[in-house]
């Protein structure tokens, strides 16, 4: 069964190909609207310096400490919001305490990276949780709905089904933000042009912090590896030596 997420956004359209029956339109779509990657910069991925161990669970304090790093401005903790919505399966949620010991809590969802909850995000796991989280980039921060798929194999609650009311395969996206410099790559999806929203792919948009390994503008059926049959027309299972893919729909 295909699970996913309603985020912070609204984007839609209408689709071929494919409908997932199995769940509801709310359970699928997903919202992106992060501005950006709060504590990223050109050298230093989310990591110790901002609060996080991967080596810990979120759920720890040594997993993600109170009151430092992202916990510690209104930005970090939306970044965080998105980080647990990615991270961990609905109706799972973490509580933390910012500098001044108000607590927030922040809820699951699309659960890409359910282990590290309690335990260790090794690096399938960030790489998942990565391409979750870039593909939730919106630098206009405009909140658009969008429609994940991601090989079943890795992530069962998600797979390849398909939306009626979202027609247009926007990019792909994957790397590992944990790593220090992180890394960010997407490719054009085959409709990336159409339908195109500000902050997104296709909108021309000089400040995203992801970039095309191949190129500007070149298409992931150029290098990346698509789904097994009969869902090559889905998503893509391999870009670029990575295998954590996550590939968008608007």
């Amino acid at each position: 069964m295909k699970l996913a997420a309603v985020w912070l956004a609204s984007l839609a359209a209408c689709a071929t190909g494919t409908v997932d029956e199995s769940a509801t339109e709310e359970e699928i779509a997903s919202d992106n609207g992060l501005p950006a990657i709060n504590g990223l910069n050109t050298q230093n991925g989310l990591n110790t310096q901002n609060g996080l161990n991967t080596q810990n669970g979120l759920n720890t304090q040594n997993g993600l400490k109170d009151g430092v790093g992202l916990m510690s401005s209104a930005d970090g903790r939306t970044t965080l919001s998105y980080l647990v919505k990615c991270a961990l399966p609905a109706n799972h949620s973490i509580t933390k305490k910012d500098q001044n010991g108000a607590s927030y809590t922040f809820k699951g969802l699309l659960g890409v990276a359910p282990a590290w909850e309690t335990g260790v995000c090794n690096d399938m796991c960030q790489q998942w949780l990565s391409a979750c989280l870039v593909a939730h980039i919106n630098t206009a921060g405009i909140h658009v709905p969008l429609w994940l798929v991601a090989d079943p194999q890795w992530e069962p609650q998600i797979g390849w089904g398909r939306s009626g009311t979202y027609p247009n395969q926007e990019g792909s996206f994957y790397g590992n933000v944990f790593q220090s410099p992180p890394k960010m790559y997407y490719c054009n999806g085959r409709n990336y042009n159409t339908g195109v929203v500000p902050g997104r792919i296709g909108s021309g948009n000089l400040n995203a912090p992801y970039t095309n390994p191949a190129g500007y503008n070149a298409y992931c059926d150029s290098f990346c590896t698509p789904a097994d049959h009969p869902n090559e027309q889905s998503g893509y299972k391999a870009c670029g030596g990575y295998n954590a893919i996550v590939t968008v729909w608007r």
